[in-house]
């Protein structure tokens, strides 16, 4: 933690401005034109802040700015109002001095502030869990480890999109990369499976978040078992997959109905919490209620602490007001 820079005008030292009550020390105009010529685009305002600078100041600045050639201001406004005035400066990159060309504001311009995290994640938000009906793939195979659903070849990227390709590529694929007509996704009755219904001690192995990333990319919205390996488990319910936990007698009963292929639908009430088979015979299963309410909301970890997201802008903006130079 650190002190403010410039806490104030200090008396002697040169002050410039186009407003006698709104002078600013040289050495803000001399940083704001370095970080022009540096950054792609730098938040005037926090510059401000860092220099224990006024709104009145801060404004002069930045008209002084626009003097100068760095682009025009964009006017914001942020939660706490005590930067009302608040401006983004941005500059092409490459280029030696701003441009007239202005960007399109953001949420807030808040730097930090919930509204622009919340726009990151967008293409990562979660699907609200909605009740299924759809075709059963019968794996019956005990102790299918998370390097089977998503090799660990495939372990270079971050992102939760494309994986679905190589889900389960060890079993679906041959080394030439030919589909492999015995296994089950390769069948044409269950391509389009949304269900699957697994032997016992299903996700172990390794905690990869890579293996439910596969399955809700492939299409797979649930899996049956009479068991989970634990951090797996939970993983499901931050990536929009309801896994289900049935006794052995009950799983056998979806098996056997998951292999009349894509005739026989299963249908899952999360609501109910119950599953379906085909022939209507229903099986119920246990649910915490915290996990259904994050699923049924479609809230992963972020979308949880983004329903905070006014309680936390509210934090920051008195933090802020408490500490500026922070």
């Amino acid at each position: 933690m650190t002190a403010p820079l410039m806490p104030g005008l200090p008396a002697g030292a040169a002050a410039v401005g186009t407003v006698s009550n709104a002078a600013y020390p040289a050495l803000a105009m001399k940083m704001a034109l370095d970080q022009a010529k540096h950054r792609v685009n730098f938040l005037v305002f926090s510059m401000a802040q860092q220099l224990g600078l006024g709104i009145e100041q801060a404004d002069a600045l930045m008209v002084d700015l626009s003097k100068q050639g760095v682009v025009g201001p964009i006017q914001g406004v942020t939660q706490s109002g005590r930067w009302a005035q608040s401006k983004l400066w941005e500059r092409p990159a490459g280029s030696v001095v701003a441009s007239s060309q202005v960007t399109q504001p953001r949420t807030q311009d808040t730097p930090n502030s919930t509204a622009h995290r919340a726009d990151a994640t967008k293409e990562t938000t979660m699907e609200k869990f909605e009740n299924l009906s759809g075709i059963a793939a019968p794996m019956p195979l005990v102790n299918i480890d998370t390097d089977m659903i998503i090799p660990k070849v495939f372990l270079k990227t971050i992102k939760r999109t494309g994986l679905g390709a190589n889900l389960f590529d060890e079993m679906r694929f041959d080394r030439e990369g030919n589909e492999i007509e015995d296994f089950v996704l390769n069948k044409p009755a269950y391509r389009d499976a949304q269900i699957i219904v697994a032997g016992d001690n299903f996700g172990c192995g390794s905690s990869r978040e890579h293996a439910p990333w596969a399955l809700a990319d492939f299409g797979i919205k649930s899996v049956i078992s009479t068991s989970f390996a634990d951090i797996f488990y939970n993983n499901c319910f931050k990536n929009g997959i309801l896994p289900i936990v049935l006794p052995q007698a009950a799983v056998d009963v979806l098996m056997k109905d998951a292999e009349k292929g894509a005739n026989a639908r299963m249908d899952i009430d999360l609501e109910a919490q119950t599953v379906t088979t085909s022939d209507g015979e229903v099986f119920s299963f246990e649910l915490d209620s915290f996990k259904k309410h994050c699923l049924k909301e479609g809230l992963d970890d972020i979308g949880l602490t983004m329903e905070k997201a006014s309680a936390i802008d509210t934090f920051e903006a008195s933090a802020s007001a408490a500490r500026p130079w922070v």
